[in-house]
């Protein structure tokens, strides 16, 4: 039985006895005070219950002690009837508002504590620096709530299934279906079938402003399962805290990993300058001299070692040409030259600077003559091109096909250069255009890496596209330029 109700009619008893013996010099209405008083206090100390059945037991102790007949539950007067009534409503109406007061005082007392206790778990997060850290945290949190905590995080984007678990132990199959279905619809998971196991039974997804983060299981220490459902609201709160940490920490690690790369990168590209810029030089002379060794009155030995000294200085020197473009590009100090042109002269330029080179392939130049003027940088365009055939002819078996077409659409121009090979690794299409990537893991061809990646610099830099693809029997690189408004041509006058 509960304490509070013999409690409550003790105090009942209490308040007949120290008015029994004041029953010749008080009024009863006044000793109906003393009544309406123990069921005021009984309901601020001891609850609704208690105060309700201390309101019909001080009724029936006045009517038995203080209403004439006395020691009898008989009235011998009707009028004490409405006195009991009004009492009895009286103290039911105060009981029931004093009760309902002290329920409100420890709910605010209760929200109180929640909160300082929130604030403190979240000063505690906010110098977590990993997500263990985190879990640790918010483990012995709950534990002095008497739950056990597990925090789960996906191992990686492409498999969200497949969660890193942060805990006392390993969660079961079960328990893992359980947290992926409540990762993958975004609610809480609450099942009493694993209770008095060991086994987490409410499962809380980590939400954060812009994605599910993870999953918070927690277990009650005992078999008592109403103690986890009280906390639900204290639960979705350490949830949301715990989630808002670990969002806050994968971006604090992207940035720091983004700072990084950028600082890589630019002590890259300031290397590759400087190595470029002194490099040049010497290459250049070097290069001058072996072509005027390779000439007679020279043997005819001296003149072929001199002639290789010569090719390889020259690849030496267009190495160091694309790594100073490449790193110019990069540091975004690019300034295009751009004038309303035909495009089909700069296809006839670079197959003239490519004659050498050209000479071992079918090269098939598909460029209508009525193409519209494009705005572009002359210089840049020409490099984009000449980069685009030699790629074709360093991956193509001598005497290939090599396409070179151009066709004006509704927006833009669009030129793709097609050659018969092996074509670019199906694997390995998105990252062709970076940096030092080359289509094949250690290639037999020379060089480094860096044509297509100046392409992409040079053709984003127009405002335009460009995309890697393979086709049947070889490989297809194309990229689109904005047409625009051309300015009119004013017309010459007649003579």
């Amino acid at each position: 039985m509960n304490p509070r109700y013999p409690l409550s009619a003790a105090l009942c008893i209490l308040t007949t006895l120290v008015a029994f013996p004041l029953r010749a010099w008080l009024d009863v209405a006044n000793i109906v005070m003393l009544f309406l008083l123990t069921v005021f206090v009984t309901a601020v100390w001891l609850g609704r219950g208690p105060s309700v059945m201390a309101a019909f037991l001080c009724v029936a102790l006045f009517d038995f002690f203080f209403v004439p007949p006395h020691l009898s539950l008989a009235v011998a007067d009707a009028q004490y009837l409405v006195t009991f009534a009004v009492m009895l409503a009286v103290g039911l109406i105060t009981s029931h508002l004093a009760a309902r007061l002290s329920e409100r005082t420890e709910q605010a007392q209760a929200r109180e504590r929640e909160t300082r206790v929130l604030y403190e778990l979240a000063r505690d997060l906010g110098g977590a620096l990993t997500v263990d850290q985190v879990a640790q945290i918010t483990q012995g949190f709950l534990a002095g709530l008497e739950m056990d905590t597990t925090v789960l995080v996906p191992a990686s984007a492409a498999d969200p299934a497949a969660f890193h678990e942060f805990g006392p132990r390993h969660l079961t199959d079960l328990e893992l279906s359980f947290a992926r279905s409540a990762y993958e619809r975004r609610t809480v998971v609450e099942t009493d079938s694993l209770a008095g196991m060991g086994m987490a039974i409410v499962f809380l997804p980590l939400t954060a402003p812009t994605k599910v983060r993870g999953v918070l299981a927690v277990a009650p220490r005992t078999d008592v399962i109403y103690l986890v459902r009280s906390r639900r609201t204290l639960l979705e709160a350490v949830a949301s805290l715990v989630a808002i940490i670990i969002e806050r920490l994968h971006y604090a690690e992207a940035a720091r990993q983004g700072e990084l790369q950028f600082e890589a990168e630019k002590l890259r590209t300031s290397i590759l300058s400087s190595l470029s810029h002194d490099l040049r030089t010497p290459l250049t002379s070097l290069v001058g001299l072996a072509d005027s060794l390779a000439r007679p009155p020279l043997p005819e030995s001296a003149q072929e070692t001199a002639g290789i000294i010569r090719d390889q200085a020259h690849a030496m020197h267009h190495l160091l040409s694309n790594l100073l473009e490449m790193a110019r590009l990069q540091s975004g100090s690019i300034s295009l030259n751009r004038e309303w042109q035909p495009f089909e002269e700069i296809v006839g330029s670079s197959t003239r600077l490519l004659a050498a080179i050209l000479a071992g392939r079918m090269l098939e130049v598909d460029v209508p003559r009525n193409l519209p003027l494009v705005s572009f940088d002359a210089v840049l365009m020409e490099r984009v091109v000449c980069n685009l055939l030699e790629n074709a002819v360093k991956y193509s078996p001598k005497g290939a096909r090599i396409r070179l077409s151009a066709q004006a659409g509704k927006a833009s121009l669009e030129v793709a250069v097609l050659n018969d090979g092996p074509g670019f690794p199906p694997d390995r299409l998105d990252q062709v255009f970076e940096a030092f990537v080359r289509g094949e893991r250690e290639p037999a061809v020379p060089g480094t890496g860096l044509g297509l990646a100046i392409c992409k610099a040079i053709i984003e830099a127009h405002d335009g596209t460009i995309a890697a693809e393979n086709h049947a029997g070889g490989a297809c690189v194309r990229f689109t330029l904005p047409l625009g408004t051309p300015p009119a041509m004013e017309e010459e006058a007649a003579p």
